[in-house]
């Protein structure tokens, strides 16, 4: 499976050089991850059930962008611009090692909300007062229960749902062998490609 995972391009660097590449826990909080911890320590618990427990010395997945506005593309820097100097990995995970999430729909999760698949305004309010009726734990329950949807990737849209048009992915470890082209950008410089090489010699 080819996905794209925007990094700093000391994680070009690092690969290059170490052959691997793990989500440093301290950064990743530094970096987007400290208002919602609660969000992606449930969606750490996700990875563990649905693909497997990391290696020893990981924690933090690493995440990855797998469908873009409905295609299968390599996410715009323009639209990804996460740090000064950054790159844009196209990597190659086996299926059985990521996990794909709905972006829309992850943020439902981010924001603490329960996820309701209805689809039409008379079915919304019948939904919300049933839900609201529920024992305040039953809601929390139901709310978590409902969070399972965002694994649900099937492209579908109309007037009251859109489903897999964004699609992202998180796993756990990247080795250099997996990098198959490298972009990078800095700053308002227009992006170059990198030379991916497989003359290191950790490389077997």
């Amino acid at each position: 499976m080819i996905v794209w995972t925007n990094q700093p391009y000391s994680v070009y660097q690092q690969l290059k050089k170490t052959g691997r590449f793990v989500c440093d826990p301290r950064q990743a909080l530094d970096h987007e991850f400290t208002d919602y911890a609660a969000a992606y320590h449930w969606m750490q618990i996700q990875l563990k059930r649905k693909v497997g427990l990391p290696p020893a010395d990981v924690t933090t997945p690493i995440w990855a962008w797998y469908r873009r506005n409905w295609h299968h593309q390599r996410p715009d820097f323009r639209d990804r611009h996460d740090y000064a100097d950054q790159v844009c990995l196209e990597v190659e995970v086996a299926e059985s090692q990521i996990l794909l999430s709905d972006f829309e729909h992850w943020n439902f999760v981010l924001n603490d909300w329960r996820i309701s698949m209805v689809t039409s305004e008379a079915a919304w309010e019948q939904d919300q007062a049933w839900f609201m009726s529920l024992p305040k734990a039953q809601q929390q329950r139901v709310k978590h229960h409902s969070w399972q949807q965002i694994f649900d990737i099937t492209q579908r849209h109309g007037d009251w749902e859109k489903n897999g048009d964004t699609v992202q992915g998180c796993f756990w470890e990247l080795r250099w062998p997996q990098v198959r082209r490298a972009w990078r950008l800095r700053g308002r410089e227009r992006a170059v490609e990198l030379e991916v090489s497989r003359t290191e010699p950790f490389y077997d």
